[in-house]
């Protein structure tokens, strides 16, 4: 459970950094990566590829991002967790968030692991 838990921490600490590799360190080969918007934009993906692609993306989306987790819950292979989001945008996104707005999202991530790796991460806001 500890190990998730610090394994989750590490992805998130990458996430904020912009450190795109390092994410990419802590998901394996085939990871299924899920967003759910109620604001429409949802995406599915699998693999690395990807996912490297749409976080790449998403750092050039934004001056400024955070992902804070309010609080986090593992069990065996599965974590559960509160997040917070706020960002400030680099650019008009497609939602209607335009370029220097802030953005300050609550949700929810649920993340599963398989041999020491993120094998799925599922976002919802």
């Amino acid at each position: 459970m500890e190990a998730l838990e610090s394994l989750i921490e590490r992805y998130v600490d990458c996430y904020n950094r912009i450190d795109v590799d390092g994410m990419l360190e802590c998901v394996t080969d085939d990871v299924r990566f899920e967003n759910i918007s109620n604001a429409g934009q949802s995406m599915q993906l699998q693999g690395k590829d990807a996912l490297s692609q749409v976080a790449s993306a998403s750092a050039q989306a934004f001056t400024y991002r955070r992902q804070r987790l309010i609080s986090l819950l593992c069990s065996g292979d599965k974590a559960a967790a509160e997040v917070r989001f706020q960002g400030t945008a680099a650019l008009d996104l497609p939602n209607g968030i335009m370029q220097g707005q802030s953005v300050d999202i609550k949700g929810a991530s649920f993340f599963e692991a398989r041999d020491g790796l993120l094998c799925k991460i599922v976002d919802y806001s």
